[in-house]
């Protein structure tokens, strides 16, 4: 599968830097966190999560002060997979790892598998991180803007040494299955690598308005059968 390479790097790249193709710097660029006299600030919106009402609008003051803007913040974990649903340029999150009695662990998976940085925002100095999340920055409350943007400085450079999270983990993963569907379509291999391209070529066009709410796997697959006539999607489901 190493022709299906450059086209992952392009769709992974796309991804980190929450771009659409055609615009500025879409091919082997970092997420959009640009230095300003200093201080790292995102071109695109932070969302926050954190149900202390206080601790969130003086956060997200403090961004907008530095030049940021914010969406949110989100007060709960229902109102924040909505944003996500909602959104689709976020450019890092804020994440209260207790929001009341729920964890921001599975957020903190859906921002991962998008390759949106993050960090951990809490009150407790000491507190049981999944281990894939071992390696995300943890800032400690009340801790202000100035230690959190250093800390989603450092969350890019996670994304970029990693591979943007998992994404591009998950597209590899994807690929072998999205290839036997294909053949079950296409009357040859040749074929059936020719329209696995041809997916990848729309998912590229397609990955800034990626729902978080499918997997990687679901959402190609979707690409796919979308470009499929419909004779040959009856021969894949029979």
């Amino acid at each position: 599968m190493a022709h299906f390479s450059a086209m992952t790097q392009d769709l992974t790249d796309l991804q980190a830097s929450n771009r659409r193709p055609g615009e500025p710097g879409t091919r082997r660029t970092k997420a959009p966190i640009r230095l300003r006299r200093g201080i790292v600030v995102t071109e695109r919106p932070i969302l926050i999560v954190e149900d202390e009402y206080l601790i969130a609008t003086d956060l997200a003051t403090q961004i907008v002060d530095d030049g940021g803007t914010v969406i949110g913040p989100a007060m709960s974990i229902q109102d924040a997979h909505q944003l996500l649903r909602c959104t689709s340029d976020i450019g890092a999150a804020i994440l209260d790892v207790k929001l009341g009695q729920s964890d921001t662990f599975e957020l903190a998976h859906a921002l991962n598998s998008a390759g949106i940085p993050f960090v951990f925002y809490t009150g407790y100095r000491s507190i049981a991180i999944p281990d894939r999340f071992i390696d995300v920055p943890r800032i400690v409350k009340p801790a202000g803007w100035r230690q959190v943007k250093h800390g989603l400085a450092a969350a890019m450079e996670r994304l970029s040494n990693t591979g943007t999270g998992s994404f591009r983990k998950s597209i590899e993963a994807a690929l072998p299955g999205l290839r036997r569907r294909a053949r079950r379509i296409a009357a040859n291999h040749e074929d059936a690598d020719r329209l696995v391209e041809a997916t990848l070529e729309r998912a590229i066009s397609a990955v800034a308005r990626r729902s978080l709410d499918v997997t990687i796997e679901e959402w190609l697959t979707s690409l796919l059968l979308d470009s499929t006539p419909a004779e040959a999607r009856h021969r894949l489901f029979h």
